[in-house]
C-alpha cells in the first residue's frame, strides 16, 4: 500500500500493478548483478546415498562433469545483453507464454519471440566455441 500511495510510485493509468512490480524486481535485481556479476556458485541438491553409504567413481565424475556444464551454462546467460537475459529467464526459465512476458517488457509479443531466437542462437554459439554443445 505504501507504494501505491507514493507519488513517483505505482500510477494505474499506466498499467496494471503486476508489470508495475515487476519493474521494480527487476531494476532491484539489475543493480544487484551490476554490483557482483553473481560468482557465486549455483548450489545443487546432494546425492542421497540412502543405505549403501558409497558412490561410485563414475557417478562423481558424471556429477562433476554437469555442475560443470551448469556453471558454464549459468555464466553464459550471466553474459547476455540484459533484453536477452530478460526473455531467456521469463521464458524458458519462467515458462511465461509469449504474451506474458511481452506484457511484463512492454512489448509485443513478436519482439519476445525475435529477442528469444535470438537469445538462444547467441548460446549456442558461446556454448559451442566451449566445445559444450554438439
Amino acid at each position: 500500500m505504501l507504494l501505491i500511495g507514493s507519488r513517483r510510485g505505482y500510477q494505474a493509468d499506466k498499467g496494471p500493478l503486476g508489470n508495475y512490480l515487476f519493474g521494480v524486481a527487476r531494476n532491484l535485481t539489475r543493480r544487484v548483478v551490476q554490483r557482483q556479476r553473481l560468482d557465486l556458485p549455483i548450489e545443487e541438491e546432494w546425492l542421497d546415498t540412502g543405505d549403501s553409504g558409497f558412490i561410485s567413481d563414475l557417478d562423481v565424475l558424471s556429477e562433476l562433469s554437469n555442475t560443470e556444464q551448469l556453471e558454464l551454462l549459468r555464466k553464459t546467460v550471466l553474459a547476455l545483453p540484459e533484453q536477452y537475459r530478460e526473455v531467456i529467464a521469463l521464458c524458458d526459465l519462467e515458462e511465461m507464454s509469449y504474451s506474458d512476458a511481452a506484457a511484463l517488457l512492454e512489448c509485443s509479443p513478436g519482439t519476445v519471440a525475435s529477442r528469444l531466437h535470438r537469445a538462444r542462437a547467441m548460446l549456442k554459439t558461446k556454448l559451442s566455441c566451449q566445445k559444450c554443445v554438439k
